[in-house]
């Protein structure tokens, strides 16, 4: 019987191949842009190398410096020295890594006329520990090189390539600034939608200065817990570090975190170092997105679905008059509606990676070209269960919007049925 129901499916969509074709593609791109939606939410949240531990990760860019008796505030990035006596301490955590981001730095080999800029990150020697990078050659630089501020460096396959046209460069020097510096380590290049961990060369962060004072720097604390179930502990206990803190001042200023530690979803949504992201509002926002992304297409499927049953009225009946009963004709709508939705599903499925690859810029916030050789697998951050709500959704409707003139036959007269056209 399913047999026949696919076989009269298929030659109904060959009969009406307009309609079928929007009806199908109007499945396809409502199923796609829910898809892309989820796939670039999911490259920003879900984990992947090397920010493996996304879920079980804090972070704190930015604080609030406020004087008291309403003289003023300044926001900004962190310096070293509150790190070490706010973050570094605390029990709850795992492990905490502090770091900075830098302006480019300019890299070539001595006797070559040939240098290029290239990302850098500073950070100690714990950073390593945070993120899972993948050493193709050498290792990171160990907590006695960073206390010495020794010239060690670890970069990137693609600046290996370029600069020394190999990744077998461990032991050699490079310039950067016109700096000599060993490298110790080569990693495999690191897309710029790890943010966090993202960067072309990694030095030790006492090697350059990138305080304001005792407070404000560009410095940056990422905290890694044992668990997420941590993350209420790691915030209390750091609002009682930055309470002691504020206590042991003997100015008239106090350090403000701003909500701070952020989760990730937090992270990717603080835009500034003087506002707090409003998260409920962003996920509000990202909930009505989807609804309208569903419901705009699936109401017009659903119109175009009634009209082409409308028009099967008096088949139907006919159907009826040689004894068909309503199971019988429940069941062929069925089955037919859910043809022409798994073959949208299937097709907005392949749209859906299509569209994430091709319009990688505009989705993901990145420039391919300096991406490089780094690229992340998207077919990683597919989410089966998404794709089958989806479907599911569009499904429901169609089958829903075929259902009304089937009940309408059911109670109406066979002839009048019969003659409805």
């Amino acid at each position: 019987m399913l047999k026949q129901y696919f076989k009269q499916a298929w030659r109904l969509l060959k009969e009406n191949p307009v309609l079928s074709a929007i009806s199908i593609i109007g499945t396809a791109l409502a199923i796609c842009m829910i898809m892309v939606m989820v796939m670039s939410h999911q490259v920003k949240n879900a984990p992947y190398p090397p920010e493996t531990n996304r879920d079980r990760m804090l972070y704190v860019n930015y604080m609030k410096v406020i004087m008291k008796n309403n003289k003023g505030q300044a926001s900004g990035g962190i310096s070293s020295k509150l790190i070490k006596e706010c973050f570094k301490p605390l029990q709850t955590a795992e492990i905490v890594a502090m770091v900075a981001h830098s302006y480019p730095a300019l890299a070539t080999i001595p006797a070559s006329n040939k240098a290029r800029n290239y990302d850098r990150m500073f950070t100690d020697e714990t950073f390593w520990k945070v993120f899972d990078f993948s050493f193709i050659a050498g290792k990171p630089y160990t907590k006695e090189d960073v206390d010495a501020a020794l010239h060690k460096v670890v970069i990137s396959e693609r600046v290996a390539r370029e600069i020394f046209n190999s990744t077998d460069v461990v032991g050699k020097t490079i310039l950067l600034d016109y700096h000599d510096y060993m490298v110790c380590g080569v990693v495999k290049d690191v897309s710029l939608l790890a943010r966090a961990a993202y960067s072309q060369i990694w030095l030790p962060y006492t090697l350059k200065n990138m305080g304001m004072d005792d407070m404000r720097g560009q410095y940056s604390a990422y905290i890694l817990a044992h668990s997420k179930s941590d993350f209420p502990k790691i915030k209390e206990e750091a609002e009682m570090l930055r309470n002691k803190y504020n206590a042991s001042l003997a100015s008239d200023r106090e350090v403000d975190y701003m909500e701070q530690p952020d989760t990730q979803f937090a992270y990717n949504h603080r835009t500034g170092s003087s506002e707090t992201p409003d998260l409920k509002r962003s996920i509000i926002q990202y909930a009505i997105t989807i609804l309208l992304l569903l419901l705009v297409p699936a109401v017009n499927l659903s119109s175009m679905t009634g009209s082409r049953m409308r028009k099967r009225l008096s088949e139907l009946g006919v159907r009826r008059a040689f004894g068909a009963t309503h199971r019988n004709l429940f069941s062929q709508i069925l089955w037919e509606s859910m043809m022409q939705t798994l073959v949208g599903g299937l097709l907005g499925l392949a749209l859906s990676f299509f569209a994430s690859y091709l319009l990688k810029d505009m989705i993901y916030g990145f420039n391919a070209y300096r991406l490089g050789n780094a690229s992340i697998d998207f077919g990683a951050l597919f989410k089966p269960i998404t794709f089958v709500y989806a479907l599911l959704f569009c499904m429901v409707l169609n089958v829903l919007s075929s259902f009304v003139p089937a009940w309408r036959i059911s109670r109406k007269q066979i002839v009048n049925a019969i003659h409805s056209n």
